[in-house]
């Protein structure tokens, strides 16, 4: 009993451990990104954000169902059924924050995601979505001894795509560091790819075994929730100590943009604006209201203290 007791202390430390750390990753992300406004950061920020709801949902709460439910004398298939269908509910947020990662490394070298890339990526993890939503609906007919093996070729099946996700990703680090000129960015290429290759190894070992040990499955939840707070302090130290470099290749439009905060959607209204667009022409062009239009740029006025839109387009034009 007492060991038991241990047991889900130590499981609740973890627990609280996990979320805290990746709670920081994410605080040091919204902070970077807010101060220099660099696509990499953003996208990394998204990444985090989106791996941390399939970990709450997909990982703790699939957890929390096997622990709940049998407790209530629920049928071992219908407890799997559940778990299984919690877990597959979970899965687009794993999928798109891989995306993210795939984007955000692109972004790092300053390059784009490549339409094969992005083409290929989707069309693998939606036929393994689509094979994994057929093979709950065979759950009902399995035997209980069926059940672990079926979570076995799953947890196998999406360990491998993201093997090949970070796979790609690392020799995508490796080979533009060492053409990068600059000798910080060389290094944060290099030390990116080292970190990501290490991490998913030691995922993947500790996802294998856990079944081996309470402690290895612990090892793997805190790897999964803060292994990436690494990374983010890495980007911290070269943000600030690369802060001229990293305005150098910002372009004058985009470093006024995150000047002064200027939203997704009233960049896009700048924009009309400084080609002479009326308001009832950029709501026709952007499919919004008139009304929406107004607001955007009284913010935008208030946002970058001019008083027209002569002077508007006078301090975004041309840049």
């Amino acid at each position: 009993m007492l060991f038991s007791n241990m047991v889900q202390l130590l499981v609740i430390i973890t627990i609280i451990l996990c979320l805290v750390l990746n709670a920081y990753t994410i605080v040091i992300l919204q902070q970077l990104r807010k101060k220099y406004n660099d696509d990499f950061l953003n996208s990394f920020f998204y990444f985090q954000i989106l791996a941390l709801l399939f970990g709450l949902y997909g990982i703790l709460g699939n957890l929390l169902i096997r622990e709940i439910l049998p407790k209530f004398g629920l049928n071992l298939t219908i407890v799997e059924t559940i778990s299984q269908i919690f877990l597959f509910v979970g899965l687009p947020f794993i999928i798109t924050a891989w995306f993210m990662q795939l984007k955000m490394t692109a972004e790092i070298c300053q390059k784009k995601t490549h339409q094969t890339i992005a083409f290929l990526y989707f069309f693998i993890t939606s036929a393994a979505f689509l094979a994994y939503g057929f093979a709950i609906k065979k759950i009902p007919e399995l035997s209980i001894e069926s059940h672990e093996s079926l979570r076995q070729y799953v947890f196998l099946g999406f360990a491998l795509i993201e093997i090949i996700v970070e796979g790609y990703i690392v020799a995508f680090l490796f080979i533009n560091s060492l053409i990068q000129k600059k000798i910080e960015k060389r290094i944060l290429l290099f030390r990116f790819g080292i970190i990501i290759a290490g991490l998913t190894i030691f995922k993947g070992v500790s996802l294998y075994f856990t079944d081996f040990h309470f402690l290895i499955g612990l090892y793997f939840i805190l790897l999964y929730f803060a292994g990436y707070l690494p990374l983010a302090l890495l980007s911290k130290v070269y943000f600030k100590k690369n802060s001229y470099a990293v305005q150098e290749n910002t372009s004058e439009i985009d470093y006024l943009f995150g000047k002064y905060k200027i939203t997704p959607r009233e960049k896009e209204i700048i924009i009309e604006v400084c080609k002479g667009k009326t308001n009832k022409q950029i709501s026709e062009d952007l499919f919004i209201t008139l009304q929406t239009v107004k607001d955007h740029l009284h913010n935008i006025f208030q946002k970058t203290e001019v008083k027209n839109r002569v002077q508007l387009s006078k301090l975004f034009a041309n840049r």
